[in-house]
């Protein structure tokens, strides 16, 4: 199996203004999109080559780090898409805002 890049949901300048197009852009079409070339070409002609990106990323733990962390980077960064949203968030619920402030003094 050879893994690709996935289209975004929405355009590169809808998550504006929390996060620009051209952050967007970079993040998506040239980080993402690194992730996914070096997997393909860690995987090919090993073990790895065919397995679903979930099965590499189990399989691989503590066996084989640089297949694990481009695999674990794409499954990551496939799943950051999906939560974002258009006019998504809103208020940090209270309780974890004060534990961040508490933790981290921000």
């Amino acid at each position: 199996m050879t893994f690709s890049l996935p289209d975004l949901p929405y355009a590169y300048d809808a998550l504006a203004p929390l996060m620009s197009a051209k952050t967007l852009e970079y993040h998506h079409d040239k980080h993402h999109a690194g992730y996914v070339a070096t997997l393909n070409k860690l995987i090919a002609g090993t073990e790895w080559e065919g397995k679903s990106l979930e099965d590499i990323v189990t399989a691989s733990f503590g066996k084989d780090a640089s297949v694990f962390n481009n695999a674990a980077q794409d499954y990551n960064h496939t799943l950051f898409w999906e939560w974002m949203k258009p006019g998504g968030g809103g208020l940090m619920p209270t309780r974890l805002e004060e534990r961040i402030v508490e933790d981290l003094g921000l």
